[in-house]
């Protein structure tokens, strides 16, 4: 069922049932969870805690009642979503890494060997002292 496509929801995040769940309910429409297992061959026992995950990360919608049926949220709005996530764990990494500060810190000094600056300023601080004790 759709390969390349499920693997591509699997670059995105999506675990491999998710993806076909996803496809699935798009071609399905609505989907009562017995009706998706049959579609995509998600084994029955991981169709209703996959559900549930993605009905938590808002990919998909529960229309309650007995049975319950499910439908896919719009592609628009799940790369929207998905976008979203992406640039705001992007950006908390972000300030945590400046914070930790990996800003200027470290660095390279166009050189040969590409020495990260403190080092070099290291390597300098020795070279002077050396030279002070040999009488330079």
């Amino acid at each position: 069922m759709y390969p390349e496509l499920v693997g591509k929801l699997q670059k995105l995040g999506f675990t491999e049932n998710e993806a076909k769940i996803y496809i699935g309910l798009l071609s399905l429409g609505e989907a009562t969870a017995r009706e998706i297992h049959e579609f995509t061959h998600v084994p029955r026992p991981k169709i209703y805690a996959t559900l549930e995950r993605m009905s938590k990360k808002k990919y998909i919608e529960v229309i309650e009642g007995t049975p319950a049926y499910f439908r896919s949220i719009d592609p628009e709005q799940l790369t929207e979503r998905l976008r979203n996530e992406f640039l705001f764990s992007l950006n908390e990494t972000l300030k945590e890494l400046n914070s930790a500060g990996y800003g200027m810190k470290n660095r390279c000094v166009n050189s040969r060997y590409a020495f990260p600056l403190s080092l070099k300023k290291e390597f300098n601080e020795e070279k002077r002292e050396e030279n002070i004790l040999k009488g330079r």
